[in-house]
């Protein structure tokens, strides 16, 4: 694949981002001129605005406003790392790059971890992926029937970002061919983390944060010879599972926040799945598996990640926060989640219901 450096951007570049995951992300090394100019990443200039937001469509989830607060929550756990006590002292911003294994020693990894949340549902059809394979919808052929919302979603952002309109932002970001992979790198591995479904990279995230991160090493204290005796690429390692925990952690930001911002988008989730399932596209009415479907997903994903969070102890007092309100939500969800799938599906258009009774009624009849 070709770089074309007057236009920063590679030409014949990959159409399936999924075979682009990187184990490990190289990030640049400490650098102090660019800690000094560096500032937190803030995607909201008028025109990035208006492009992201003209190419999403408008389900009751997966829409701008749910990549605008997922973009909020990426850049408030960037800007909530913070150097713990015992690394104070003098040179504090080298110290703090190498507890944070680099990130945030470098304007353009911030950048592009919201840059990925900013775009990880472009265009998004209001239905998940296993239901646009069983429909062999048309996205799923280019995309071998794997993360397919993720992998076009990010194409089609990325297709545009390559747009020549958008030329002197590119060059805003990177000035060479190796940043421009890097931003890639970075992109890709973040809205793919996005997708917790698929099986086999959930396994593969599991199996690189144990090798990253496993107990004797998070024991270890950084002046210590084992601690020093970590390559480039162990660091490297770290800094990359971090950012796609960061970015999954702030996809589901709203599970582990006050209760009421909860029950806001959970009660959207849940009206866009209902939707899918009068119109067809979903087998299972979702009133019927909700309770003990959110359960499951506290148990066995959020306060896990949550605790991962927590455990590779970059963000400060925003991880006992995230993991403090994924508990009092799951608590608070055991004891009034029937309650609440009630209340929810009492807002549901009487018209809606009507129609899949009926609907039902003549399938029974012509069977």
């Amino acid at each position: 694949m070709a770089y074309d450096a007057k236009n920063g951007i590679r030409k014949n570049q990959s159409r399936q981002p999924l075979k682009e995951v990187q184990e490990i992300i190289l990030l640049p090394e400490y650098d102090a001129d660019a800690v000094s100019r560096r500032s937190l990443p803030r995607p909201w200039n008028s025109e990035g605005t208006w492009w992201t937001k003209s190419i999403y469509m408008s389900p009751s989830f997966h829409n701008f406003e749910h990549a605008s607060h997922v973009t909020m929550s990426v850049t408030k756990l960037l800007s909530r790392i913070v150097a713990p006590k015992h690394i104070a002292g003098d040179d504090i911003t080298h110290k703090l790059h190498d507890h944070t294994y680099g990130i945030t020693s470098d304007p353009l990894t911030q950048f592009s971890c919201a840059f990925s949340a900013l775009i990880h549902d472009v265009d998004h059809t209001g239905v998940p992926n296993a239901q646009l394979v069983s429909e062999m919808h048309p996205l799923t052929d280019p995309f071998n029937n794997r993360s397919v919302a993720e992998q076009y979603s990010l194409t089609l952002a990325w297709d545009l970002l390559m747009e020549d309109r958008f030329k002197d932002f590119r060059a805003c970001l990177y000035t060479n061919e190796a940043e421009l992979m890097r931003f890639r790198h970075l992109v890709v591995n973040g809205v793919m983390a996005t997708d917790i479904a698929d099986k086999e990279l959930k396994n593969l995230r599991n199996a690189r944060w144990a090798k990253a991160f496993d107990e004797k090493k998070l024991a270890t204290p950084m002046s210590s010879p084992l601690f020093l005796e970590q390559t480039k690429a162990d660091v490297d390692r770290k800094a990359t599972i971090v950012i796609e925990h960061l970015i999954q952690a702030s996809d589901i930001a709203h599970t582990m926040q006050h209760w009421h911002v909860y029950r806001k988008w959970n009660e959207r989730f849940f009206t866009e799945m209902y939707q899918a399932y009068i119109d067809g596209r979903a087998e299972k009415d979702p009133s019927t598996f909700w309770y003990e479907g959110e359960k499951g997903f506290f148990d066995f994903y959020i306060i896990p990640l949550a605790k991962k969070l927590k455990k590779c102890g970059v963000f400060g007092t925003s991880s006992d926060e995230y993991l403090n309100y994924a508990m009092n939500n799951h608590e608070e969800w055991e004891h009034r989640g029937v309650e609440v799938v009630a209340e929810m599906m009492e807002k549901i258009p009487p018209t809606l219901v009507a129609r899949k009774s009926s609907q039902q009624q003549l399938f029974s009849n012509l069977t």
